[in-house]
């Protein structure tokens, strides 16, 4: 099976160096985003994969902002006008790691009804974002312009703006149904095509997205649960195949997985799990060793 990661990363170039070489199996080709702000020259060691791995054009993906979304638009662009005809698209960070082997993520796809995962659905999701939060309406009927000071601040402003002024209320194009999900999916070429279509007809739903909070949970799922396509629809299954262990309801961030999560990573069905630090060898070594390489041992 022809597979291309799309890998974000912005730190870490050993731990993203060992995830790419876990995945090359010699029909993998990698497109990698590293974060503007970091120093390119840290990842040198990924040259050594050669034409099978391609660097993307870099953008500033700090964490809430519209930036998130960039680096994977354009890997999508990239692996189209690569003319290269994928099987699946898969899209990961630097901080996650394979728990089924090569074979068993490509008999899985190969077994699987459906040949798209995404997790979505639909907002206002009041179990998931009580309270303030409103379901998780403020992700697209509020501006946000980033996390600084200064920016918080117009954030404040354009916000109480739009509560007094109607027609400077955020309104989501061509009234579609607000979505979210978790960031990573897995596409076949038929999604990857319908996606990059979508943006190209439609830029001004794009644009909207630059003053979404933690667009990347919003974009992608938003085309989907708004399309009509049923060859698209019925190719879906609702999940991204990514184990995530959340300590809280309300967590920005999912836990570090380490040694104490090898048996809940060793029973899980998901292909990969997410998130680990470069530091604590001891976990991916386990995963290796029991999982990855247990048939070889």
């Amino acid at each position: 099976m022809k597979k291309a990661y799309i890998i974000i990363a912005h730190k870490n170039p050993l731990q993203l160096y060992r995830l790419i070489s876990r995945l090359n199996d010699g029909n993998s080709s990698f497109f990698i985003h590293i974060d503007v702000k970091v120093d390119l020259k840290e990842f040198d060691n990924l040259k050594e994969f050669g034409d099978k791995l391609h660097f993307l054009r870099r953008f500033d993906s700090k964490w809430g902002s519209y930036g998130t979304i960039k680096p994977y638009l354009e890997g999508l662009k990239k692996i189209k006008k690569s003319g290269e005809n994928f099987d699946r698209i898969l899209l990961l960070s630097g901080q996650d790691y394979p728990i089924k082997s090569n074979q068993e993520i490509d008999q899985f796809f190969l077994n699987s009804p459906y040949s798209v995962f995404v997790n979505y659905f639909p907002i206002p999701n009041y179990k998931k974002w009580p309270g303030g939060d409103r379901g998780g309406l403020y992700r697209v009927d509020k501006y946000y312009f980033g996390n600084k000071k200064h920016e918080l601040l117009l954030s404040k402003s354009a916000n109480l703006i739009s509560t007094l002024i109607p027609a400077f209320k955020r309104k989501i194009p061509h009234g579609m149904k607000p979505f979210a999900g978790q960031t990573w999916w897995n596409l076949d070429m038929y999604a990857l095509n319908y996606i990059l279509d979508f943006v190209k007809k439609h830029p001004e739903y794009l644009d909207f997205h630059k003053h979404t909070f933690v667009a990347d949970e919003v974009f992608l799922q938003m085309i989907i649960g708004n399309s009509k396509d049923e060859k698209l629809l019925k190719s879906i299954g609702n999940s991204e195949k990514r184990l995530t262990i959340w300590e809280h309801a309300d967590s920005a961030h999912p836990k570090i997985l380490n040694k104490n999560d090898l048996q809940t990573i060793k029973s899980s069905d998901d292909l990969f799990a997410r998130k680990f630090e470069q530091e604590d060898t001891e976990i991916l070594d386990l995963i290796d060793k029991e999982i990855l390489f247990a048939k070889q041992a």
